[in-house]
Formats: C-alpha cells, structure tokens, sequence
C-alpha cells in the first residue's frame, strides 16, 4: 500500500508527495553520485544521504519511474538539508530538492505516476513553482 502526503501539508508542501524508495542518479560539482530517494512529488524530491549537498546547490538528477519503466532527467535545487540526529530513526539525513527544469512529456510522464499513486485529488500544477 502506499501513503500519500496531501497538497498543503504541515511542511508547507503544495505538491503531493509520494512515499517510494528509487534509485536516484545526480550530478553535482562535476561529481556523479546516487542515493534512493525517500518520497517524490512534481515539485520534487527527498534524497536520503549522509553527505548531503548544501543548501542552493544545482544538480543534475536521472530516476526511473518504477511502473513504467521511463527514465526522466531534471534539474534541481538544493532546497534544505537535514542532518543526522541521534535517536531520532524517524528523521532519516538528505537533503530536499526542487525540480528546476523537466521537459513537458517528462513532466507529464512524473504528473501520471504521482496521479496514479494519489488518485483524482492532484490539482494541476503544469507551469507552476513547485517546492521540495
């Protein structure tokens, strides 16, 4: 079963996430890195590492979505980071990225996956600012 997070949550998200864990492919400072990511949305996506990048820093990102097997390529932002804490299991270390840049049929492709996990109650967001 998957959880759904709702548009306007407590974390002042307006997109809907999506809890999963996929491999997340990203370039940033001429490095080639990867992590799973822990939940994803239109607006963006929660990246789970321990040596996160810092807040505004630009990368490059390559997923697959899971059901059907498209590859999409974006460009992000470093949003927020959150640090490791003791006793604390429930908050995992990363960082929150905002998509930048996607084509529209990538966009469109992201848009069906979130709709298909989170059913009628997605707004159109086509053309907005997205937040991570």
């Amino acid at each position: 079963m998957v959880q759904k997070k709702a548009i306007g949550t407590k974390d002042n998200r307006q997109t809907v996430r999506v809890p999963i864990q996929l491999l997340v492919d990203y370039r940033a400072d001429g490095h080639y890195l990867f992590d799973f990511c822990r939940d994803l949305g239109t607006g963006g996506v929660f990246i789970e590492t321990d040596t996160p990048q810092t807040p505004g820093s630009a990368l490059e990102l390559t997923f697959t979505i899971p059901d059907s097997k498209e590859t999409l390529k974006a460009k992000g932002t470093v949003l927020w980071v959150q640090a490791k804490v003791e006793n604390r299991s429930d908050l995992q270390p990363g960082m929150g990225v905002q998509f930048a840049e996607f084509t529209a049929e990538q966009r469109q492709i992201l848009e069906d996956f979130i709709r298909r996990h989170h059913g009628p109650k997605l707004k159109e967001e086509s053309g907005q600012q997205h937040s991570a």
